[in-house]
């Protein structure tokens, strides 16, 4: 799962924590469910009655919506803003197999419920901006390539963009036998992050760490489907295209941050989205690995905040 990469005991210590954040995370939140495919999703908003157009966040594998906690709130004054737990993660069901397309349905099905409070300005105006982080913007990716006339737009934040489609080799389904922790604490301790990188905000995988466990019978487990790769099939046909191809066929704009350290753009990465879309759509966050919002959260802010008003369908090339 995404969390702590080396054991750090640091992770429940006593530490310095800024006052944005600990405001941040005390925003007060509203939990909704929606069925999808026999499941249900479960999704939080910040500001459920506000008549603004919706901003939902999408977390990435192993990870849930409590990842953009700290994040979210600094967009209510322009946007109902959502975050969703994707199936198999955080309080939404587990599945007995998943696919992209249903990932991409859920994602589409929350954006349509938060868009589905504004009443301003037209049909434009309704749709929600999709913002995907890591496996979560793969699956927004897909959404916004089937779906993206429903969308108001997609950003995709340090999600890999291959330029050809390879076949996938599911991994073998772990034991069945689901760990349990005599404690948070403990759990806790067990936080990884992958792929696994640096990360000096403590505070912040405090926080999100405490938020991966649910209280169980004899103490508190992992809320991920640990099997959930292993139970990701193959989506009938047509076939996807490739990463690179979609995002040059999306309907709604794109815009992409990533990390200037992250291990997924490279320069031929970079090169390929110089092509693909427009300098004022590409930020990069200074001094960020892959998970860009836990290395650098104030400058991944102001990034997405300069992004989004760049994503009008005035500003479309």
């Amino acid at each position: 799962m995404e969390g702590n990469f080396w054991r750090n005991p640091a992770i429940i210590r006593p530490m310095q924590i800024p006052q944005w954040f600990t405001q941040n995370i005390a925003a007060p939140t509203t939990t909704h469910s929606i069925n999808v495919a026999r499941a249900t999703i479960s999704y939080r908003s910040w500001n459920a009655d506000a008549n603004k157009p919706g901003l939902l966040f999408v977390h990435g594998y192993g990870a849930h919506s409590h990842w953009w906690d700290f994040i979210a709130p600094a967009f209510t004054a322009d946007y109902r803003v959502g975050a969703l737990d994707l199936s198999g993660a955080g309080d939404s069901d587990h599945r007995d197999h998943y696919t992209a397309r249903t990932f991409a349905a859920e994602i589409l099905a929350v954006a349509k419920a938060l868009a589905n409070n504004y009443r301003r300005g037209g049909a434009t105006g309704e749709k929600t901006i999709v913002v995907g982080h890591s496996f979560g913007g793969g699956m927004t990716r897909i959404a916004g390539f089937e779906h993206g006339d429903e969308l108001g737009a997609v950003v995709l934040v340090d999600s890999a963009l291959p330029r050809h489609q390879g076949p996938r080799q599911a991994p073998p389904e772990p034991r069945a036998h689901t760990r349990v922790y005599s404690s948070l604490e403990q759990g806790m301790r067990r936080f990884r992050l992958r792929p696994p990188q640096p990360c000096s905000n403590e505070f912040i995988l405090n926080h999100i760490a405490r938020h991966s466990l649910r209280a169980c019978a004899g103490g508190y487990q992992f809320k991920l489907d640990q099997a959930l790769f292993a139970k990701l099939r193959a989506d009938p046909p047509p076939v996807l295209p490739a990463a690179a191809d979609m995002l040059s066929r999306i309907a709604c704009p794109v815009g992409v941050i990533f990390g200037s350290l992250s291990r997924f753009y490279d320069s031929d990465t970079e090169a390929l989205l110089r092509q693909l879309l427009p300098a004022e759509r590409r930020m990069v966050v200074a001094d960020a690995h892959h998970h860009v919002f836990l290395d650098q959260p104030l400058d991944f802010i102001a990034a997405l905040q300069q992004l989004l008003p760049r994503l009008a369908p005035a500003a479309n090339p």
